[in-house]
């Protein structure tokens, strides 16, 4: 999703014509982090034809880790990488050892020089794991020079709702980049601290559509209103085609703001929701149309 399109037809939109090229993300790692808060693409996704040499269904977190600790250069950093999947899969098992927080700490301070890929699948990997000193590790990645391990600290703050990252995260919501907005707004929205809720509502006025749109998205997750008006910008056709984005782009930030305003019971946007389940030309977005409907109906009947 580009961020310097300018944005026609839209009802009062912001005018991103004075957007300066500064504004424009330096890494295009989550170009699309507004529309995919919970499956964020991890770069390079073609990576995963090499990862046969590490498939093994025996192998746990901890033989990750020591494979990054021991191995070659290559070998370094599709464990990392593949170190995401695994611990998904422990975390929710509950059979991750608890010995394993200081380890995967220990592994990442030390990978400052090392591949930059092994630091940044690393940071993404320490989102499952919920520990004072694996937050710690992250608040300190914030300065790393590379920024997409920035980003990707970002992100696992946000996931584990460290609130004591708070006053970092305020930092770089108002960074530059939008894409470190985008992150850094993300993050936010998990957070209970009030200073979140502030910058989410700063961030609807953001001149960049992906930021808004990732503000009202959250602020809508913690059943606040506030966002109403974006999300009806977000499922505008009319106002979308203004933008440089794929269709599939378009259909999903539509479900998911047609998902949020029916979960809110937005009523300004109920006839429009209507409409777009009987004339939408995505059969997704008529779907997702029609269940936030039925939800709407089931919540007004009490069910």
């Amino acid at each position: 999703m580009q961020d310097d399109t300018a944005e026609e037809d839209a009802p009062a939109s912001p005018d991103l014509s004075s957007e300066s090229p500064r504004d424009t993300p330096k890494s295009k790692l989550i170009s699309q982090f507004v529309v995919f808060p919970l499956a964020m693409v991890l770069v390079g996704v073609s990576i995963y034809l090499f990862l046969g040499i590490l498939t093994s269904d025996n192998r746990t977190a901890s033989d990750y880790l020591d494979t990054i600790r021991r191995g070659g250069i290559n070998s370094r950093w599709q464990a990392a990488y593949e170190l995401v999947k695994v611990l998904s899969v422990e975390s929710r098992e509950g059979t991750l050892d608890p010995r394993f927080a200081d380890e995967i700490v220990n592994v990442f301070n030390a990978s400052v020089h090392d591949d930059p890929r092994v630091r940044r699948y690393l940071a993404r990997a320490m989102e499952m794991v919920d520990s004072p000193a694996v937050v710690e590790a992250l608040i300190k990645a914030l300065s790393d020079a590379d920024e997409e391990t920035r980003l990707y600290a970002i992100h696992s703050l946000g996931s584990l709702c460290a609130e004591v990252s708070v006053p970092d995260l305020l930092r770089f919501a108002r960074d530059q980049d939008s894409g470190f907005r985008k992150a850094a707004v993300y993050a936010l929205g998990q957070m209970q601290d009030p200073r979140a809720r502030d910058q989410l509502l700063i961030a609807m006025n953001d001149r960049v559509a992906d930021v808004r749109w990732n503000a009202a998205l959250q602020m809508a997750r913690r059943g606040d209103r506030a966002g109403e008006k974006v999300l009806g910008e977000m499922m505008h056709r009319p106002f979308l085609a203004g933008l440089e984005m794929t269709e599939e782009q378009r259909v999903t930030a539509m479900v998911y703001a047609i998902r949020a305003s029916g979960a809110l019971k937005l009523e300004s946007l109920k006839d429009h929701i209507t409409e777009l389940k009987g004339k939408d030309e995505s059969l997704k977005v008529r779907q997702a149309a029609i269940e936030a409907l039925e939800q709407w109906e089931a919540l007004d009947n009490g069910d």
